[in-house]
This record gives C-alpha cells, sequence and structure tokens, in this order.
C-alpha cells in the first residue's frame, strides 16, 4: 500500500500561538519517516470566494502570507504542491490525479487547521477510498485553538480514520 503525507495549509498566514510548533514537529515527522511522497496543499483566497462571500474572511490571499512556511520549503517542489480556494484539496481536480498516477492508497494528515481543513480532507479521502491517519502532534487549530483540535481528533477517531 503506497503511503504519501499530506501536508494541509501550513502557511505563514496561519501561524500564531497555537500553532507555531506545527511545522518543526512536521519536519521532524518527515525526517524519521520514509514517506514515498510528499504532498502539500495551499489555501489561497480569491476575491469572490466563498470565504469572502459568507465568511468575509479576506485572509491568506497573496505571498507572504500564502507561503508555505520557510520550515518545510525543503520539500516543496513544483509537482507536488496544489493550491485551492475550498477547504479541502480534493477540490482541486489535479491533487486526486496526482495521488491516482502515483498509485497513493494511504494518506497521513498533517497539518492546520485540525478541525476545518485538516478534518474536509479526512472525509473526503475516506470516502474516496483512502485509507485514513492523522499524526495529533502535527495539526492544530489556527482559529480555535486546543480545543477545536481536540474536537476534530475526537470526530476523525470516531469516525474515519486512526489517530497516531
Amino acid at each position: 500500500m503506497k503511503q504519501a503525507l499530506l501536508i494541509v495549509d501550513v502557511q505563514n498566514f496561519f501561524i500564531n500561538k497555537w500553532t507555531q510548533n506545527i511545522p518543526k514537529n512536521i519536519a521532524g515527522l518527515i525526517n524519521r519517516e520514509n514517506f514515498p511522497c510528499i504532498i502539500f496543499s495551499q489555501f489561497i483566497n480569491e476575491p469572490g470566494s466563498q470565504f469572502v462571500k459568507q465568511l468575509n474572511f479576506t485572509g491568506c490571499a497573496k505571498p507572504p502570507y500564502s507561503d508555505i512556511v520557510a520550515k518545510l520549503k525543503p520539500w516543496v517542489k513544483k509537482d507536488n504542491i496544489f493550491a485551492k480556494c475550498a477547504f479541502s484539496v480534493f477540490a482541486n481536480p489535479n491533487f486526486e490525479k496526482y495521488l491516482k498516477e502515483n498509485k497513493i492508497e494511504e494518506l497521513t494528515i498533517v497539518g492546520l487547521d485540525t478541525d476545518y481543513c485538516v478534518l474536509s480532507d479526512c472525509f473526503n479521502a475516506f470516502d474516496r477510498g483512502f485509507k485514513v491517519k492523522v499524526v495529533e502532534n502535527c495539526c492544530a487549530s489556527f482559529t480555535n485553538g486546543p480545543a477545536g483540535h481536540q474536537a476534530a481528533l475526537k470526530i476523525i477517531k470516531n469516525n474515519i480514520g486512526q489517530i497516531i
């Protein structure tokens, strides 16, 4: 079973007191494990997006805010980063195409926000037949802090995936 590490939205905009250790934790995970494939999602907010129209959220629209954090840039390549203006990277059709081309069957998911984009990616991966794992200390909630993080982990554990 070919496995990939999906790093969700670990971008400059989303780093705060609750998320500041996540890039270091993810870098440590990458250095300890032998992931055959590392993939990034990158949230880029667009004018007129649902985030702007319905949530009045205009952040993370351009660099340097939308950039992947410096600590993880050594693993970013031109073909392993997928932009999105949605909660889930599965909204980008090139992402699922990439998974199929690389025969990925299992996703280990890490990143930000556990209670928004990570959770959404877990549900979408599960619905499409992927085995899902989430690394607890490599996720956090920029928006809702530890309470949001723990609530999302409970949903994931009870419904769709394995927490490691």
